[in-house]
Parts: C-alpha cells; structure tokens; sequence
C-alpha cells in the first residue's frame, strides 16, 4: 500500500471515528473490528450470528477499568476463530505500528530518534491490550511482563483493546486495528465476520447484595445457606452501605432523603452531587423491602424507618464494624498511576520507650530502668549466687527497651470544587478515613472551592473528628488553588509536626488567584513555598493537566502522579507508596 494512501485511511478513519463516537454510537471498520467508547456484548448466536451490541448505558472506561469519568477510552475489539493469540505479540505489533505511522507522517523523525521515541513511549501506559493468552498495559507487555488471562473476561474470542485517546487521536484506531489483523493472520488464526452492530442497553452488573444479605424481615427465595444472627445481618448491610457513603452519619443522611418530612428529602441530583450514582443502592434497598415507590416518591417502608432507627441507635457498634472494614481495604487494587520526579526529602527519627519490652544489657545502662522487672531477676539470680541477703547487682538490672521509627503525618489539600462532585468526594474522604485507622501518625484535611479555602480537620488521630469534617465538605464552584496551597503551609507550620506529607488532590487547574490577577502564576508561586519549608510534597491529577502540574511539582520540589481516574484504589496506592518511600530512611536526619 502506498505511504500516502496509508495516512489518508488513517485519518479518514479518525474523522469518521469523531463524528459518530461523538454521538455515543459504535462503528465497524472492515470485517471483524468493531469500536466505539462503551462496552460491547456478543447477541446469543442461535438468533443472529455475528452481531454486536453496543452498550450506550455502559462506558468502556467505567465498565472495564473502574474509571469515575467518563468518554476517556475509547473501546477496539477485533474478533478471530478459536485460536490462540499471544498479547506481547499483539503490543510489539502495535508498538511498531505507532512508530512506522509517524515516520511515514514525518520522515524526518528518523533523524530525531529521541524525539520519535518520546512521541511513541506516550502511549505505553495509554493503551490495554487482552487475549486469549494474557493481558496486560502495552508498556508491561513489551516488558514480557504478562498479567494472566482468567476465564469469563473479555478477549476470549477476540483481542481486547481499551486505549485512553482524544478525539484528535483517533486515526490510530486504524493503525492499531491494522496491526492486530496482521499479528492474527500471522498466527495461522482466522478473523471472524462481524455482520452488523445493534445500540441497546444493559443493567449494569454491580454487586446486588440483596441477593445474599439475609435480613430478619427478608425471607430469600433458595438460599440454602444457615442463617446469620439478625443483628449481623443488619451490620453487614450497613456496613456495604458504607463503602458506598462512608460512615454512619453519612448513611443516615441518605435515608433522610426517602423520609415523609419533604424539608429532609434530597433530589436524586443533590444526593449524586454528594455520594456519586445511587441508583443502584437505591434499587437494592427497594429489593430488600426498605425503600418503596409511592405516587409522591421513593420513601422509607416500616422496617426502613426500623432500620433508620437502628442505626441511630447503635453508632458506636456500626462504626466499629466500619473501621474494620476499611482496615481490611487489601494493598494492589485496580490503582494505575505513573510517577514522574523525585524528592530530596530527610526524614526525621522519633525515639520513644517501650513499656511492654524489657532488656538485660550489662553493657548498656542508658534508658529508663524497669523496676519490677529487675527486682524479679535479682531474687531469681539471688537465689542462684546463694546470696544470704536480697541485693541487686548490675547484671540483675533491667532497662525498658528503646525504639525508633519515622511518623509520616499526612495533609490532604482537596480540590472541592464542583468537578471534585461524587465518587471523586468519597474517594477523597476514604483515604483520609484509612490513612487514619491504617496508621499511627496524624492526619489533616484542607479543603480549596468557591474563592478560598479553610481548614477542615487540623492534625488529629481522633476519628470522630476527622468524620465530623470529612461530612461538610460539599464540592461546588471554583478552583483557588493557590489559597489551599497557603493555607495548607500555614496548618503545617502552626501544627509543629514531624516529617509532614503534603498531598494535593485535583482533577481541575486554578481559576481564582490570590496575590494578582493570575490564577496559575500565584499556584506556581505558593508551590515554591512548599520547597522553601522543606516539606515533602505529592500531587496527583489527571492526565489531561499533566503539563500545568508538572510545573507544580517542579516548583515544589515534589512529586507527581498522574492518574487515569481519581479513584479509591489509585489514591490509596499513591499515599501508600509515598509512605513506603519515607519509611525507608533513605534520607533520614
């Protein structure tokens, strides 16, 4: 095929692609590709052979990659015989697929290796490759590191690719597309006919625990399994309640929502605006005989407003089962962040005495001296020595036992503005919830929205606190982040803390300025003041602000992440790693 007539496919392939994803519609190229930005389902094939469905209620990027946002993915299947198909095969393909285009584009580019380089390498952790034989992120995958596949996930029948593109990307859906048909046909497999695509819709596949939550009142048709205790059953409803709300006062306030006193109720918009999407608890909630549909609404049943006053009744004991929960939040996940600088950052040692340890060192006799511990041994080697009086010598001597190690306490500076709104909230209000009760160091909160920002947990371990502020923050209006930023700085600096972290969380860019008429110049400013105060600094953002928050993190001499998606799992990963990073002492004072 000649070069120009290459390009040309491509790009008419990019202009089709933007005029009908667009419309949130599905396309098929040739025979066997079919694309668009939501999730795809195969039609029984005893009624129409070869036909896809294109989910419109069901984004690519949420549905396969548990992504908050939606439209960033942009969702290429392309379908083959039974047969196996390797995916670091599929990647090089791809890899050399991307690279060729852009020499064919740009012939000069073969001149300018590192150049060509840095255009190719951006895509490496932009585009998610399954088969049949592996998955993987194309940066892994050319690493040979290859994530197995399990059965029942995508890609069984077809290669499974979900790439992160703009719209002004999309003429590499046909290069990507090519490429996989080539490395299909070159492992002796047939590609498989798609005849046509229908657009329908599908319930979305959530966890449906009113299948399997046994309440007293609710009697479940062929649950063969023993019954729970009423009062657990109820506590683990109340506790799946919690991951969705985040504590006691927060599911309380959602049911509020559904009571008879309409100066109580929240609009489905104002409870998404707080919580995210609920329909789907909503629904469960109905299920389970708590909520009923009235002409007036959805309001609480009897045993709702029973459940209602449970759960008013016995905070203390469903705060528990909460914490534990949130304890138990395993490390991993599905969190895909990548890190770009570095911190010269020393971290200080605190010592402290160990009151349930004692040692018996001759040698050492700096540390508190344990007293009933070295009265014990002087009788047992008393006794021994054949002393005729009691009488403590140096070798009977006990001292408590001293140790060291390095607290980490942890600012969270929150962009509460409006696009900060639901699952992106609580996400946010999760974290703070187990850096607090996975740790023994001291967390804050700062929040910045509207045209300033305030103080919305000062350093506490204390969780009641860190909740009670955690409830007010309500995402609206602007972006002033250079307020947070200084206001941040000044709790740090009046907290007098040890080794203190300061993360920023944003998925927007500054918008109201505090010293001049520039919102990003008094950020770049105020984030200089971090490194002047010799504090250690993250910031994790989205992708599409990276070069804004790159200079951030310059400026601050910190670190940033970003992100495919604000969410719980990317959050908690970051937080950790950084935490990991300081307790290994590598700079240490």
């Amino acid at each position: 095929m000649p070069e120009n007539v290459h390009i040309d496919n491509a790009t008419s392939v990019g202009n089709y692609l933007s005029l009908y994803l667009g419309q949130n519609q599905g396309v098929r190229l040739g025979e066997s590709v079919v694309v668009s930005r939501k999730a795809h389902a195969r039609m029984p094939e005893k009624k129409i052979k070869g036909q896809i469905k294109i989910l419109t209620n069901r984004d690519a990027g949420k549905t396969y990659l548990d992504f908050v946002d939606e439209d960033q993915v942009v969702h290429i299947d392309v379908y083959h015989k039974p047969g196996e198909i390797y995916p670091d095969d599929v990647a090089r393909a791809i890899y050399h697929g991307i690279c060729n285009y852009f020499l064919t584009r740009d012939p000069q580019l073969k001149y300018a290796e590192d150049e060509l380089y840095r255009m190719v390498s951006a895509y490496n952790h932009k585009i998610y490759i399954v088969t049949n034989q592996g998955k993987g992120l194309l940066y892994d995958l050319l690493q040979e590191n290859i994530s197995p596949f399990m059965v029942g996930e995508e890609g069984y029948d077809h290669v499974h690719i979900l790439a992160r593109f703009n719209r002004d990307e999309y003429y590499l859906v046909y290069v990507i597309a090519e490429a996989v048909e080539e490395v299909i046909i070159a492992s002796e497999v047939k590609l498989a006919k798609v005849r046509n695509i229908v657009h329908g819709t599908q319930k979305q596949k959530e966890d449906s625990f009113s299948g399997y939550i046994k309440l007293p009142w609710k009697k479940l048709k062929g649950q063969n399994a023993s019954a729970l205790p009423e009062k657990e059953n109820v506590n683990q409803l109340i506790v799946k309640l919690a991951e969705k709300f985040g504590g006691v006062e927060e599911i309380e306030e959602f049911m509020e929502s559904y009571s008879t006193n309409i100066f109580k109720r929240k609009g489905m918009d104002q409870q998404k605006k707080k919580w995210g999407d609920v329909e789907h608890y909503v629904e469960q909630l109905e299920e389970l005989g708590i909520l009923k549909d009235t002409p007036a609404g959805k309001i609480l049943t009897r045993k709702g407003k029973e459940l209602k006053e449970y759960v008013i009744n016995h905070k203390c004991e469903l705060e528990t089962e909460i914490r534990r929960s949130i304890r138990k939040m395993p490390s991993g996940g599905s969190g895909r962040f990548i890190r770009l600088g570095s911190a010269d950052f020393k971290s200080h040692r605190i010592e402290y005495i160990n009151r349930n340890k004692t040692i018996n060192n001759i040698r050492n006799w700096s540390g508190d001296l344990a007293v009933p511990e070295s009265i014990v041994q002087a009788k047992k080697n008393g006794f021994l020595r054949g002393d005729e009086h009691f009488t403590i010598k140096k070798e009977d001597l006990h001292y408590y036992q001293k140790r060291n190690y390095i607290p980490v306490n942890v600012c969270l500076l929150l962009d509460s503005s409006g696009s900060m709104a639901g699952e992106k909230r609580q996400a946010a209000c999760y974290l703070a919830q187990h850096l607090l009760l996975t740790g023994k160091d001291k967390v804050a909160v700062v929040a910045f929205q509207e045209k300033s920002s305030r103080v919305v947990v000062p350093f506490t371990r204390k969780e009641s606190e860190l909740k009670k502020g955690l409830f007010t923050i309500n995402p609206a209006g602007l972006t002033p982040m250079a307020h947070g930023i200084i206001k941040a700085l000044k709790l740090i600096e009046e907290s007098r803390i040890k080794n203190p972290l300061l993360v920023l969380i944003t998925d927007g860019l500054p918008n109201v300025p505090l010293w001049t008429m520039d919102a990003k110049a008094d950020t770049l400013r105020a984030a200089a003041m971090i490194a002047d105060k010799n504090i250690r600094f993250v910031c994790i953002g989205v992708e599409s602000n990276r070069y804004f928050l790159e200079k951030v993190a310059e400026k601050a001499e910190g670190i940033l992440y970003f992100v495919n998606d604000l969410n719980r799992d990317n959050l908690i990963n970051i937080v950790r790693h950084e935490k990991k990073a300081i307790l290994a002492g590598k700079n240490m004072a």
